[in-house]
């Protein structure tokens, strides 16, 4: 990948963050700039958001590949506990205070010409650029998981559509049916990892009595497992079984169309698995060259690559990211007050 053009493109932005108030000083993007930020997700339009508060007069536009992001909140929608946190601006609220929405996938970045690459065939210039790339699943070893079982244990980590399913199958579940909750060793959103958990716990104690959770924890800690038993009654953590690393949590092999899972501790059969994968920084981030051995975006506390000193990356795919709502939001706060001026 060529390096970037610093007489065509010097990538970050400085804000006014709209959750920091009037706290922070903005840059100034000179009228009829180009300003691009990739992703969608609650860091990705916060900063969009920012950026066209701050600077009315240059061009703002968001890229994002999944609609369903973008789209009003909707109360009530099945599934919805399985959902990933949908950006707080909808495509109207962008729209309304000046963001361009783009609605494709980045496919490539060429710095030299200051140009993205997308799905449809397009391109688009840029002057600056901000990626928010989220998470990708990560290739697992694992004999038997592949799209089919893939397909049939929906992860639900992100997916609406994978959430409507799980919510389906947890509907259909035998009375005295048996759930798997699979968590990867590495486990990259703990806090989120721990509210599946309770989640389907608190459900089945709800609907389902008479029906088993089984946990297969493949960290080598029992910290999720001791907030998991601060997290709920007594009488809905009796009914789950949580194995660590050390328990026999790690899965060998997978057969999802006779439901069953081998693990260190022997085999399961399960009639709903929600099998969790392992993640690794959006693949844009590493199409660009900005994630190191460890799958994420290695970056300074400002959000400053370690790679590329002149790029910023905000949200989950930062190697040392707080996974969660508020660590997003943070992110484009600190970000787009604190983000270096081109």
């Amino acid at each position: 990948m060529q390096s970037p053009s610093r007489r065509h493109f010097t990538l970050g932005l400085a804000a006014v963050s709209a959750l920091a108030g009037a706290g922070g000083l903005a840059a100034t993007l000179r009228p009829g700039l180009r300003a691009i930020v990739i992703g969608g997700g609650p860091a990705g339009a916060a900063a969009a958001l920012s950026l066209r508060a701050a600077n009315p007069a240059a061009s703002v536009l968001l890229v994002e590949r999944d609609p369903g992001r973008l789209s009003r909140a909707q109360e009530g929608i099945e599934g919805a506990a399985f959902t990933r946190p949908r950006a707080r601006a909808d495509l109207d609220a962008l729209r309304q205070a000046g963001v361009g929405v783009v609605l494709d996938d980045v496919v490539g970045i060429d710095w030299a010409s200051a140009r993205l690459s997308l799905f449809s065939g397009r391109t688009l210039a840029f002057d600056r650029l901000l990626l928010a790339p989220g998470t990708s699943p990560r290739d697992e070893a694992i004999p038997g998981l592949d799209a089919v079982a893939r397909h049939a244990w929906p992860a639900a980590w992100g997916s609406a559509r994978e959430a409507r399913r799980l919510a389906g199958q947890l509907a259909a579940l035998p009375e005295r049916g048996h759930v798997v909750l699979r968590l990867p060793a590495e486990i990259s959103h703990p806090h989120a990892a721990l509210t599946r958990a309770v989640d389907l716990a608190r459900h089945l104690a709800a609907a389902r009595p008479a029906a088993r959770l089984t946990v297969l924890d493949g960290s080598a800690t029992d910290d999720l497992a001791s907030a998991f038993v601060r997290a709920v009654p007594n009488g809905v953590a009796a009914g789950v079984q949580w194995r660590t690393a050390a328990d026999g949590g790690i899965v060998r092999a997978v057969d999802a169309r006779r439901g069953l899972i081998e693990t260190d501790a022997g085999g399961l059969r399960a009639d709903v698995v929600n099998f969790v994968p392992a993640l690794t920084a959006g693949a844009i981030a590493s199409t660009a060259g900005l994630v190191d051995h460890s799958g994420w975006c290695p970056c300074d506390t400002a959000g400053r690559s370690s790679l590329r000193r002149d790029v910023l990356v905000l949200g989950d795919a930062r190697k040392s990211a707080l996974r969660t709502l508020a660590g997003a939001l943070r992110s484009a706060e600190v970000a787009t007050k604190g983000g270096l001026v081109g």
